[in-house]
């Protein structure tokens, strides 16, 4: 483990009251570094988007390059709650887009009354994985009744992809992807931009979170084509992929595996059209992120649920080929316990770095917090 170069660290927003994580950063056209991350009322336990109804996506921007930020606001507006995690990409022109997945969510007792039962998964259920999931410390809330700590029931949902003509200052345009034979689609990193101007975006299968497929746009992301298979396999869960467009032109896309734990990559070399088989890497650590340095190299930076509980980060210098997992970058370490990560890197120059992500501070309150550092 090589500790990362002169490394600083700070909280970019606490919320006594609110559980605050998830986030994702990018640099908008006019040089503004804006961030969006998942916000819900704190609970006594800690419920993530696909058991609390109350997630909402935030948003806030600095224009000192992160020594100050603006308090956050709800995106696109009050109508999107009970979201996943977000997504941000730049396009031309003063155009970001933000995806969002957002759920259908009812009271227990309205969702009682539903006619239609076969699209509704009732807590428990869904606590049931909860409680089941190495994610979480709840090992005292084994026999709790599911009901106790959810009194709601999730529906399906919609992905939607909001525009913004003001460098994210606004969402004024909303498009909703159809996900096709997927049982829904959400995107919590940037889509990439070839050449020509085609966007390639990248979904988990949301509720199902085993499967990761991709939509394409031809005219800056008002309209998507149907969506087609990237990574999928028995023994696998893929989601949360985060992908890259390479100097040579391909695209490489490294995702999270629930089941092995450990990171998976592909690469297509058509636009997005069509994928190689998904190989495993010798990263345990999850989710990804993946920025494109000025030189070619590839810099992989992702979460570590482990003692010493930290935000790590490897380099590829041949676009993903080998990863130089014998020089691992501690961006982060110490951090209190495994509730952290979902990183995300921007470049300040060709030296300095910025690192976003989401950790509990002493006291026990989830912060999204970011470290400034030098790449050896």
């Amino acid at each position: 483990m090589i500790e990362a170069r002169e490394a600083s660290h700070a909280i970019v927003h606490r919320d006594e009251y609110a559980y605050c994580a998830h986030p994702h950063v990018v640099v908008s056209a006019d040089g503004d570094w804006l961030i969006v991350f998942n916000m819900a009322p704190r609970r006594r336990v800690v419920l993530h988007p696909p058991e609390e109804p109350l997630y909402c996506n935030m948003l806030m921007r600095s224009a000192d390059r992160g020594a100050s930020w603006s308090a956050p606001q709800i995106v696109p507006g009050y109508g999107y709650l009970g979201t996943e995690c977000a997504g941000l990409t730049v396009l031309g022109g003063g155009t970001v887009l933000l995806s969002q997945w957002l759920f259908d969510w009812f009271p227990i007792d309205l969702a009682r009354t539903l006619k239609d039962q076969s699209r509704l998964t009732y807590p428990q259920s869904f606590m049931e994985a909860w409680l089941a999931s190495p994610e979480h410390d709840a090992e005292d809330l084994v026999e709790a009744d599911p009901q106790t700590l959810a009194q709601w029931v999730r529906g399906q949902g919609q992905t939607w992809v909001h525009r913004s003509a003001n460098n994210g200052r606004s969402f004024t345009q909303s498009t909703m992807i159809d996900t096709g034979v997927f049982s829904g689609g959400y995107c919590m990193r940037s889509g990439v931009e070839l050449g020509d101007g085609t966007l390639v975006l990248l979904l988990s299968d949301v509720p199902n979170y085993r499967q990761v497929f991709c939509v394409r746009s031809c005219d800056g992301g008002e309209t998507w084509t149907a969506p087609s298979l990237v990574a999928a396999g028995d023994g696998h869960a893929f989601e949360e992929p985060a992908s890259v467009l390479c100097q040579s032109g391909k695209i490489l896309a490294i995702m999270r595996d629930n089941c092995t734990r450990h990171l998976h990559q592909v690469e297509s070399t058509d636009g997005g059209r069509t994928w190689s088989q998904p190989q495993r890497l010798a990263i345990e650590g999850h989710p990804p992120h993946l920025l494109s340095l000025s030189d070619s190299r590839l810099l992989l930076t992702y979460g570590w649920r482990q003692p010493d509980f930290g935000i790590h980060a490897v380099v590829s210098h041949d676009e993903g080929i080998s990863w130089d997992t014998s020089n691992t970058i501690g961006i982060r370490t110490g951090l209190p316990n495994k509730n952290l990560g979902y990183p995300a890197t921007i470049r300040v120059n060709d030296e300095w770095f910025y690192t976003v992500y989401y950790a509990e501070d002493a006291s026990r309150c989830s912060c999204i917090m970011a470290t400034l550092w030098r790449l050896q």
